[in-house]
C-alpha cells in the first residue's frame, strides 16, 4: 500500500509537469499578441454624419465599422478588430501595418458607396438613396431581394435606360459587393435588386446602401500607436521580469518551506501554465500590463501556499499527528484565502469595466490569477500534500520547516498561543504611528495643492511620443530634430538603458489629417535610419476628461464594493478599519506622485487600483485572525483586547513578511527589468505594496482595536446604567 501510494505521488506530479512540458510551445505559439507588444495601433473614432441635420444609427454605425475591417482585410492587415461603443464611436485595433499613416487615413475616409455601369463610371452615389428606405423582401419563389429607393426619379430612369440589359455593380469604396443586371426603365423611382442571394446576404447589402445613403465621417478623438521593434523590445524586457521574478519566488518556497515549498513550486509552474492556457482558449489578447498582472500574480498567488503552510505549522507547533495538522492547517486556511482572493477579484473587475485596452488586459489577467489561483494553490495544493503525507516517506516536522523543540506535548495543546509564539507589542506605539501616518498624509495633501499632479495626455488631452533611435542620443539633438521637423513640445526628456528613447509631450493635439506625427518620426528616420520606432498616444480633451471621470469611478466603486464585502462577512468595525488603511496606502502613492512631478496616467490607476485590492487582501489575514481568536478569547477589559490583536498579528507576521516579500520582490524586477513602459507602474506597485505592509500591521488593526474599545465602553456604560423600563424587567 506504501509503495502504491508513493507511486501514486510521483505519478501525478510528473504527469502534469509532463503535460505542462509538452503543450507550452503549442499555446504559447498560439496566444494573441497585444498592440504594444507587436505593434500597431488603436484608435477610437467619433461618428458624425456627413450631410448636415442627419442623425446616426445603431444600424449605420455598426455598417460603418463592417466597412473598416473590410478595408483593413483589403489593405492586407491580419485580423483587425472593428467594435461599436455607445451611440456614436467606433474602436479599431490594427497591427502588423508597414505604413501606419496611410492605413489610418484609408480608414478614416467616409465610405462611399457608389453604382458603376461597365465602363467603371459612377452612375449612382449613395446620397441618391432615400435614407433607410432599403429593406429586404420576398418574391413569388421566395427568395430574398432588396428594395430601394431614390430621391430624384429622373435620374434613376435615365441610368436603367442607359444600361438597359447591362450590369450596374454595386461597389462600396473600391470593393464590389453585387452586380445586378438592369432589366427594366423604372420611372418611379423604386427598384429591386434581385439575385441568387441567402437572406443574410441580402441583409448585409440592403444595410450597406442605407449605409450609403447616410455616410459617416469619422474623427480621431484617442490614438495609441507603438512600432513593431519597441513592442519587441518591451515584451522581451517584461518576460525577463517575469522568468527572474519567478525562479526567485520558488527558490524561496523551496529553501522557507521545504516540502510545502516543493508542492507549491509544482502547483505554481501549472498556475503559470494554466494562465497562458486560459488565454490560448479565450483567443483573449496578451498586453504588456497583463504581463506585468501576470508576473504579480505568481507573487499573490503563492500568498495561498503561504497561508496553508503557516497554519500546518502553527497545527505541527500544538503536537497534532502531520495528517492531523495537514487537515485542520487546510480547513482553517481555506476561508482566509477565499475572502482575500474575493477582494481583489472586485476591484479588477471594476478596472475592467471601466478601463480599455490594455488596463482590460491587466484587470482580466488578474481575475483569471485569483480564480486559478484557488484552483492550484489551494485545491491542487492540498491534495499533492495528501498524497505526499500519505506515503510516510517525509514525516519529520524538519521536512516543514518545525523544530522539534517548538512542539509541545498533546497535553499542552491547549496552551495559549504565547507558548508557541513571540507576543510583539504593535498596538503599543499606536498614537505614534498615528502622528507618523497623519502627518506624512498632511504634508502630501499640502504638496498634492501646490504641485497638483502631473498629468498624462490620458488626463489632460494631447499627444506624447515615445521613440526609440537605437543608440545614444541627447536631449539637445533630441529637441533639435523635432524643431527641424517645425513642432515645439512642452517637453522633451531622454532614457531608457543607453539612452536612446526619447519621450516628447505636446500640449496639443497633432493632427493625424496632416501627418503631424508621421513627419517627426520621418526626421527621426533621417538621422538614425530605419531602427527607429516610436510610441504614439494622442487623446482628444473630451475624451481626456471623460477617462478622468472614470478613474475617479473606478476607485470609487472599487473601495465601495470592498467595504461592502468586508462588512458583509466580518462587521463593520473591520470594513471601516480596512478601508482607512487602503485610502492610506493609496494617497501616500498619489503624494509621493505629486511631490516628484510623476506622471498620472492610466496605468497608474491600475496600480492604485491593485494596490487597493493587495492592500485589503494582506489586511483580511490579520482580520480572520482576530475574528477566529475572539470566538475562544474572553474579553473583559481594553488590555485583554489589546493582547488579541498583538497575539493575532504575532501569528499571521511570518506570513505577512513572507507574502510581502513575494509580491513586493516581483514589483521591484519589474522596476528594474520592466520595459521603459510599465516603470511608473512598477514604481506605483513598489511604493504602494510597502506602505501596505506598513498599514496593515500598524494602522488597520489598531483603528479596529480603537473602534471595538469604543463599542465596549458604550455596552458598559448601558449595562451600568440600564433603561428604567429595562430595570424593571
Amino acid at each position: 500500500m506504501k509503495s502504491i501510494r508513493i507511486a501514486g505521488f510521483f505519478f501525478t506530479a510528473l504527469l502534469c509537469l509532463a503535460i505542462v512540458a509538452i503543450t507550452s510551445p503549442t499555446i504559447t505559439s498560439g496566444i494573441k499578441l497585444g498592440l504594444d507588444l507587436k505593434g500597431g495601433f488603436e484608435i477610437l473614432y467619433e461618428a458624425q454624419p456627413v450631410e448636415e441635420g442627419g442623425t446616426i444609427t445603431k444600424e449605420a454605425l455598426r455598417e460603418t465599422a463592417k466597412s473598416l475591417e473590410k478595408r483593413a482585410n483589403a489593405y492586407g492587415v491580419a485580423e483587425p478588430e472593428v467594435t461599436t461603443e455607445g451611440e456614436n464611436r467606433i474602436r479599431a485595433r490594427i497591427a502588423g501595418v508597414s505604413d501606419e499613416q496611410t492605413v489610418r487615413e484609408m480608414m478614416k475616409k467616409p465610405a462611399e458607396l457608389t453604382f458603376r455601369g461597365p465602363d467603371g463610371t459612377k452612375e449612382m452615389l449613395g446620397s441618391d438613396f432615400v435614407e433607410g428606405a432599403a429593406q429586404v423582401a420576398f418574391d413569388e419563389m421566395n427568395q430574398p431581394m432588396i428594395l430601394i429607393e431614390v430621391k430624384d426619379k429622373a435620374k434613376l430612369a435615365a441610368v436603367t435606360e442607359k444600361l438597359l440589359g447591362q450590369p450596374l455593380a454595386i461597389y462600396l469604396d473600391e470593393t464590389e459587393l453585387s452586380a445586378p443586371i438592369v432589366r427594366a426603365v423604372l420611372p418611379d423611382g423604386k427598384a429591386t435588386i434581385s439575385g441568387d442571394y441567402t437572406l443574410d446576404e441580402a441583409n448585409e447589402l440592403a444595410d450597406v446602401i442605407n449605409l450609403g445613403a447616410l455616410p459617416l465621417k469619422l474623427t480621431e478623438k484617442y490614438t495609441q500607436s507603438v512600432g513593431a521593434s519597441l513592442g519587441q523590445q518591451s515584451l522581451e524586457k517584461t518576460l525577463l521580469a517575469g522568468v527572474i521574478a519567478s525562479v526567485l519566488i520558488l527558490l524561496f518556497m523551496l529553501i522557507v518551506y521545504r516540502m510545502p515549498g516543493l508542492i507549491a513550486s509544482i502547483t505554481l509552474i501549472i498556475y503559470n501554465w494554466g494562465i497562458l492556457l486560459l488565454y490560448y482558449w479565450m483567443q483573449a489578447t496578451v498586453t504588456l500590463p497583463g504581463i506585468a498582472a501576470f508576473v504579480l500574480g505568481v507573487g499573490m498567488a503563492v500568498d495561498a501556499n503561504i497561508i496553508t503552510a503557516e497554519r500546518i505549522r502553527e497545527e505541527m507547533r500544538t503536537g497534532k499527528s502531520l495528517l492531523s495538522s495537514l487537515k485542520s492547517g487546510s480547513k482553517n486556511s481555506f476561508r482566509t484565502i477565499l475572502d482575500a482572493n474575493i477582494t481583489t477579484i472586485v476591484a479588477a473587475g471594476v478596472l475592467y469595466f471601466v478601463g480599455t485596452g490594455a488596463i482590460q488586459g491587466f484587470a482580466l489577467t488578474l481575475i483569471l490569477s485569483n480564480i486559478l489561483s484557488m484552483a492550484t494553490n489551494v485545491y491542487f495544493s492540498r491534495f499533492l500534500l495528501a498524497l505526499l503525507v500519505r506515503t510516510g516517506l517525509f514525516m519529520k516536522p524538519s521536512y516543514y520547516g518545525v523544530k522539534e523543540s517548538d512542539i509541545v506535548s498533546l497535553s499542552a495543546k491547549d496552551k495559549p498561543a504565547e507558548s508557541f509564539y513571540k507576543i510583539y507589542d504593535f498596538v503599543k506605539r499606536r498614537n505614534f504611528f498615528f502622528a507618523l501616518s497623519g502627518g506624512v498624509t498632511a504634508v502630501g495633501l499640502v504638496m498634492l495643492l501646490l504641485f497638483q499632479f502631473n498629468y498624462g495626455v490620458d488626463f489632460k488631452a494631447g499627444t506624447s511620443l515615445d521613440i526609440i533611435v537605437g543608440q545614444k542620443i541627447t536631449q539637445q539633438e533630441a529637441s533639435d530634430i523635432i524643431e527641424e521637423a517645425g513642432f515645439t513640445p512642452s517637453s522633451i526628456t531622454v532614457g531608457g538603458d543607453n539612452q536612446e528613447r526619447v519621450s516628447v509631450r505636446f500640449e496639443e493635439v497633432l493632427s493625424s489629417d496632416e501627418g503631424e506625427v508621421a513627419a517627426i518620426l520621418a526626421k527621426f528616420t533621417e538621422k538614425y535610419g530605419e531602427a527607429v520606432s516610436g510610441e504614439e498616444n494622442t487623446v482628444d480633451p473630451g475624451i481626456a476628461q471623460e477617462l478622468g471621470i472614470k478613474a475617479i469611478y473606478a476607485i470609487l466603486f472599487a473601495s465601495l464594493g470592498i467595504i461592502a464585502f468586508v462588512a458583509f462577512r466580518f462587521e463593520w468595525r473591520f470594513a471601516v478599519a480596512g478601508v482607512i488603511a487602503l485610502f492610506h496606502d493609496v494617497f501616500f502613492v498619489v503624494s509621493i506622485f505629486s511631490i516628484f512631478r510623476l506622471e498620472v496616467n492610466l496605468t497608474f490607476i491600475a496600480a492604485i487600483l491593485t494596490i487597493i485590492g493587495y492592500s485589503i487582501n494582506d489586511t483580511i489575514v490579520i482580520f480572520d485572525r482576530i475574528r477566529e481568536n475572539l470566538r475562544f478569547a474572553k474579553i473583559k477589559t481594553f488590555e485583554d483586547l489589546a493582547h488579541l490583536v498583538n497575539t493575532s498579528i504575532s501569528q499571521t507576521l511570518t506570513r505577512s513578511i513572507n507574502t510581502g516579500l513575494m509580491v513586493l520582490g516581483a514589483s521591484f524586477i519589474l522596476l528594474l527589468v520592466g520595459s521603459d513602459s510599465i516603470q511608473l507602474f512598477s514604481l506605483a506597485m513598489t511604493i504602494g505594496l510597502m506602505v501596505g505592509m506598513y498599514s496593515t500591521i500598524y494602522i488597520a488593526s489598531s483603528i479596529w482595536l480603537l473602534l471595538k474599545r469604543n463599542s465596549m465602553n458604550k455596552a458598559a456604560a448601558a449595562k451600568a446604567n440600564p433603561e428604567p423600563g429595562d430595570a424593571s424587567a
